[in-house]
């Protein structure tokens, strides 16, 4: 929220962080007489910086997997395949974390197919299925880029459709449900987001 005053904001920071609990953080400048008052509140900092890592994550994976592919489809094995065990270690511990830390947060059971984290867990199993091809090609002495190539491409049109569904649908719900929790939870949530997402 941004506010423009005619006077210096001192003691409107101080009132209002009373009542808010000390959770608002302030950026005051002046400017041709009147005062520039950018007001955020911290609870939205931390919820969106988990979120904001999320998407990264998923622009950094995607990003793997298609420098991957572009070399696979030119038939360069030797060159993909360290890109696609990069892109499976990364893919495997993002899954984890959703999996672990997100997709229980409205304490939805997996048997009711259609509320929104059970179809994520459901979407998350076909992906480590589909990864699974993966890995067993990634252990031969010398994949075969085509064989390869193939399983990746399935792997980038289901994780494309995936991310832009979990970006629509779960981050909102994920995002109402975290500014609930309490600050301690989502500091916590937050370095173990960067620790897992390998952003540290």
């Amino acid at each position: 929220m941004a506010l423009i005053l005619a006077q210096e904001p001192s003691l409107l920071p101080a009132n209002l962080n009373l009542e808010r609990q000390e959770r608002l953080t302030w950026d005051t400048t002046e400017a041709g007489g009147d005062w520039n008052l950018t007001v955020n509140d911290q609870i939205h900092i931390e919820v969106s910086a988990v979120l904001a890592l999320l998407e990264a994550d998923h622009k950094s994976i995607i990003g793997l997997l298609a420098r991957a592919l572009g070399l696979l489809n030119q038939g360069d094995a030797a060159t993909a395949v360290p890109l696609v065990q990069a892109f499976v270690v990364a893919l495997d511990r993002h899954v984890a974390f959703e999996d672990g830390e997100l997709a229980a947060i409205h304490g939805v059971a997996e048997t009711v197919s259609d509320q929104s984290s059970a179809i994520l867990l459901r979407e998350h199993r076909e992906i480590s299925q589909q990864l699974t091809h993966v890995k067993r090609l990634l252990a031969q002495n010398r994949p075969d880029a085509a064989q390869l190539a193939v399983h990746c491409r399935l792997l980038s049109e289901t994780l494309t459709k995936h991310h832009s569904g979990e970006e629509h649908n779960m981050f909102p719900q994920w995002e109402a449900a975290l500014m609930e929790r309490d600050e301690v939870a989502r500091i916590g949530l937050l370095q173990r987001a960067k620790k897992a997402l390998a952003m540290e």
